[in-house]
């Protein structure tokens, strides 16, 4: 089986595990994720986040975006431009949202965020390891965004469940890894 096709597997597997997962219950894990996220230096001293809209099954978010706003922060977004790449936009309490590519929730009337540096940014994805790879649907979105980003990112942080820390999929050399992972029981630090 060559690293595609391991990929593919792998993801396949995490996919029915996510879909399994019971809301209730996605709500108190993601909950414990927020208050470790909150708990981080790196958060506490960012000025400027950028955040992912959470799908369902995912580690959400809107915990985390509150208190960000509650200190000051500024939050973005990845929202997807007109040439169907992700890039972040400036996302405030009431802005008013729309579904994207994948029924991804973006702003309605994108504001695109140039800070001189995103302090954080937290990713989603379907597995992570603890060293920090990290397995997304397939597409590239996010590795791709985050390169370009490049040196305006300090602190790539995963956001998963327990469940989905894993160290059975192959990395390629594209693939943008985290500084840190964190569970609901647990926070990786990679560097």
């Amino acid at each position: 089986m060559n690293s595609a096709e391991a990929k593919a597997e792998h993801r396949a597997v995490m996919r029915k595990q996510r879909e399994g997962l019971n809301a209730s219950w996605v709500l108190t894990a993601s909950s414990r994720i927020a208050e470790r996220v909150i708990a981080l230096a790196e958060f506490n001293r960012a000025e400027v986040v950028c955040c992912y809209l959470a799908l369902p099954g995912e580690a959400q978010t809107q915990a985390i975006m509150e208190a960000a706003w509650k200190a000051g922060k500024r939050i973005a977004v990845p929202c997807a431009r007109d040439d169907g790449e992700y890039m972040p936009a400036w996302f405030t309490p009431n802005e008013p949202l729309t579904r994207g590519r994948f029924s991804v929730r973006q702003p309605a009337t994108p504001h695109w965020a140039k800070p001189r540096c995103f302090d954080l940014v937290l990713v989603p994805g379907l597995a992570f390891s603890e060293t920090g790879a990290r397995l997304g649907h397939g597409l590239g979105f996010y590795d791709r965004m985050l390169a370009r980003l490049g040196r305006h990112v300090n602190c790539k942080t995963g956001l998963c469940f327990a469940a989905q820390i894993t160290s059975g999929f192959p990395v390629a050399e594209h693939d943008v890894g985290m500084d840190v992972v964190i569970t609901e029981n647990a926070v990786y630090r990679t560097t």
